[in-house]
Formats: structure tokens, sequence, C-alpha cells
């Protein structure tokens, strides 16, 4: 077994079973203030803001004018007019001209980007190294809240599915916090991880991934994000285009698969059933905690069903998968 791939199981495992920190300081972070901040926000996001509490947070897609998805983000409200935007890091250029391009008079959106950094500690025991750490302040931290912390904020949040903490700083305190991680969670066995085990993670857990699951022409109904997008809100960006959709019904649909042959599913393989092509696998991957090969991908709707057989073509060859629900994983509790 090649050495990197074993590196990332026992990462993958390190985070499913005690805790695990990964460095994902390329993350994108936006400050959106200015008197109309919140009326800005609430005409080009697809989620309603007004009730979103102080130091809270809320995951939504950023939806384009065709309804298709820009990218995935989460919005904290940090006071009345002034919010901050986590975005991905690939998308960081694209996400601020569309940002920038609809701002109003009065707001300003702030590319925080070079000078913060972010890392997350993630898994079980993930709470008992954080307060260990940084003191008992943050332990009645709730799930998607977040609290001041050394010039940023450590927030209870995270893409693994798992429990676990984002702690956003600027990048000149990282080594710091992170020496003090490591020094706190050395009785509880913590461990640095990389993206190769944050990739198994979420996808155990079936949470889309840009470029992967999400794309410009991928729509958040198709793609089983209709729970993040208010359908009743009066505008943003591709809402009526949504609304038809939802009246006319999909075409296609996020499924996951399990292999039942041996194979590996890759990002990009063809999905086929009795030689017909239906579709392209988004993620895959062999995964530790279960130990099986998985995947996702997108199918038309009368195909996308629980127990339905398929094919996933790997080097030329059928190879046999069934469709299951998800997510593949779920934490105990």
């Amino acid at each position: 077994m090649p050495l990197f791939y074993t590196s990332i199981m026992e990462e993958h495992a390190a985070v499913r079973h005690k805790a695990g920190l990964f460095d994902i300081s390329h993350m994108g972070e936006f400050l959106v203030e200015g008197q109309g901040a919140l009326e800005f926000l609430e005409k080009n996001l697809p989620r309603r803001l007004g009730k979103v509490k102080f130091q809270q947070a809320i995951y939504m897609p950023l939806v384009n004018d065709q309804g298709g998805m820009v990218d995935d983000i989460i919005v904290y409200r940090m006071a009345e007019e002034r919010f901050l935007i986590i975005v991905n890091a690939s998308n960081i250029a694209k996400d601020f001209a569309w940002f920038e391009a609809r701002a109003s008079n009065g707001v300003t959106v702030n590319d925080l980007s070079e000078d913060m950094g972010l890392l997350a500690l993630q898994g079980p025991l993930s709470q008992k190294i954080l307060l260990e750490a940084f003191g008992a302040y943050y332990k009645d931290l709730k799930r998607f809240y977040y609290k001041d912390f050394e010039g940023g904020m450590i927030a209870r949040t995270g893409y693994t599915g798992e429990d676990g903490y984002e702690i956003m700083i600027p990048k000149k305190k990282l080594k710091a916090v992170w020496d003090v991680l490591f020094r706190a969670g050395e009785q509880y066995g913590l461990l640095p991880v990389g993206f190769g085990a944050r990739d198994t993670l979420r996808l155990e857990a079936a949470m889309p991934l840009y470029g992967h699951e999400l794309t410009d022409d991928i729509t958040p109904l198709e793609a089983d994000l209709e729970w993040a997008v208010d359908l009743t809100k009066e505008h943003f960006p591709g809402l009526e285009i949504l609304k038809k959709q939802k009246a006319n019904g999909v075409s296609r649909k996020r499924i996951g698969f399990e292999m039942v042959d041996r194979g590996i599913p890759r990002h990009g393989f063809e999905v086929q059933k009795d030689g017909k092509v239906l579709g392209m696998v988004t993620s895959g991957s062999f995964i530790p905690t279960t130990g099986k090969n998985i995947g996702m991908a997108y199918v038309s709707v009368q195909e996308a069903k629980v127990g339905n057989s398929i094919d996933i073509m790997i080097r030329g060859k059928a190879v046999k998968a069934v469709i299951v629900s998800l997510p593949f994983y779920k934490k105990k509790g």
C-alpha cells in the first residue's frame, strides 16, 4: 500500500475516533459592512439574514442568475450591518468580483484573505482539547455560533461530519495557536491531517464540494440543497428559475453509491446502466471508517432510486455498484 495512502487512512481515522487538526489557512474571508449591508445581502443571497443572531453563522450556496452555484459559503453575522463571509480558496477572485459588482452605495466589501488564516480542530474530542487550550469561556459555544478570539474568532463549524471548531485568526498568529493546540491535545492523541483526509471525511458524510458536486451549472435543488435556499424570498439571483424547477421537478439528482465489485471510483468516471451513460462520478474514494469504496454522482431522477444497480466505468471496464441512501456515515449522537 502506498505510503501517502496509508497516511490519509491514519489521518481520517484520527478525526473520526479522536481528534485531528488540519491547516486550511487558504479559505477566503470577505468583510461586508456599512449602512445597507443587511439589505444588500438579503437581496443577493438565497437565505434570510434578518433573523440571524449576532455571532451566529448560516450556510448557503451562492446562486447565479441561471440558478447554478457560484460557490457555497458560510455567512457570520457580527453586528447589525457587519457580516463575515467565508468562501472557498479556489473561488476568492471570482466570488469577490461577484459581491463587489452588486454592492450598493454605502456598502463595502473587503477581501481579508491575504491577512487571515484558518485552522480546523475536528473530532469527538475536539471540545476537550479546545477548552484545555483556551479555557472554559468557549464551553457553551453552540453549533454554528462563534466567539471572539485573538483578533479573529473560534466558530463551532467544520466540514467533516464530526463535531469541531474552526479558528480564524491573523496569519501571523497561526503558528503560536497551532503550538498551543498541540500541547493541549497531546494527551488526546491529536494529529495534524491534510486535505486528502478532509476530502474522505466530507465524502463519507455526503457533504458536497465545490468543483465536484457544486458547479456553476448545477442548481441547489439538483444538489439536494433545497434546505439551504429560501424560495419564499422576494428576490435573489436565479430565484425564478429555481421556483420553476421546484414546480416542474428536477431532471437529475445527486446520488450516493457503493461499489459491489472491486474498484475505486474517481471524479470524472462515467456512470452507466446497460451500456447507456447516466452521468459522471463527482467524488469517489475508499473510505477507512466503513472499509467500502463509495462515490457520489448525478443521474436522472428516474434512475436515482436507492437499491438501483449501476456500473462505474473504471479503466474501460463496467464495475458493478448500487445506489444507497445518504449520508454514508453519520456520527453517533
